[in-house]
């Protein structure tokens, strides 16, 4: 009974963090863990009422086989903001090619710092870019995200315009149910789109509310629904942190608004760096960056024209 209740809290948390944990099926786990849920900092309980903003750090790594998940690049980077007292949350993406001190040392893209110093690292890099303090961080894999998608039979999203996958599969413009192979592809799409890592950062973000919102829909319809989604419970999830706390994160996170998420990337340009390579400047300060420190959330209106989404 512990182990399931443990389950819904920790895959509701998951969710609300914009991962939709909905491969907690029925069935039996199938390889590694598709999530790890870890505290960003060991040493204090972060406050999850209030109006200080909880802010967790969102990461997807492009470990191949072989190679341990939290020891790949880092594909996917998103700072999840949420204000308790104001019912509001905020996804800000990261461009991975963003050329940036490391905290393991040296300038690098960002996305570098995992395979140097795992999950951890990210948190510092992270940190000490956007001026935030992160309570937790989510990792998943190429392979966890395709098995989560797959588990939920496909993700309804609303495609914002048309565009050609890297690998090939056209995405009209309009609704359309995306299987876990189509969705990575959706997620790591670049070169065939305008702003080029930015959108692939805003895409990224469009897919988590879009799990977000499917598994809310399915709730609303039959509160039974959590269940199916916890299912497998912690053969999914790999996590530290205490039940009492995955409990009091779930119900914080479950008073948002899906009207107030608001979804955005933040202000930089594409550059080249040491040896030709293409990379992203982002300027200091970072407007983006020092509106969600203040109170985790950042309004439309506020972000700048240049870097509002594609409707």
């Amino acid at each position: 009974m512990i182990r399931r209740t443990v389950a819904a809290a920790a895959s509701f948390a998951a969710i609300v963090a914009g991962l939709g944990l909905a491969a907690l099926q029925t069935t039996p786990a199938v390889g590694a863990p598709i999530f790890e849920i870890g505290k960003a900092h060991a040493e204090a309980e972060p406050t999850l009422t209030g109006s200080k903003p909880i802010f967790i750090l969102l990461l997807g790594s492009d470990a191949r086989t072989g190679t341990p998940v939290d020891k790949g690049l880092c594909d996917s980077i998103h700072i999840l903001g949420i204000n308790p007292a104001s019912g509001r949350a905020t996804l800000v993406g990261i461009p991975r090619d963003s050329y940036v001190s490391l905290s393991t040392g040296g300038t690098n893209k960002i996305k570098a710092a995992m395979p140097q110093g795992g999950p951890r690292a990210m948190v510092d890099t992270v940190e000490q870019l956007a001026g935030v303090r992160f309570s937790y961080y989510v990792l998943t894999s190429f392979d966890g995200f395709t098995r989560l998608i797959n588990a939920l039979g496909g993700l309804e999203v609303d495609v914002p315009y048309s565009f050609t996958g890297h690998l090939g599969t056209g995405f009209s413009q309009g609704g359309q149910t995306l299987d876990g192979a189509s969705a990575l592809e959706f997620a790591r799409t670049r070169k065939t789109l305008v702003h080029g890592d930015f959108d692939r950062s805003m895409n990224q973000g469009r897919l988590m509310l879009a799990a977000l919102m499917q598994f809310r829909k399915e709730f609303q319809r039959d509160p039974a629904a959590m269940f199916r989604w916890a299912g497998a419970g912690m053969r999914n999830v790999e996590t530290d942190i205490p039940l009492r706390e995955l409990f009091t994160l779930a119900f914080t996170a479950s008073q948002i608004n899906l009207k107030k998420v608001t979804n955005a990337v933040t202000v930089g340009t594409i550059g080249t760096g040491p040896g030709g390579i293409s990379i992203v400047d982002l300027p200091s300060p970072n407007p983006i960056f020092e509106d969600i420190a203040k109170d985790g959330y950042i309004l439309p209106k506020d972000i700048p024209e240049e870097n509002r989404p594609a409707n």
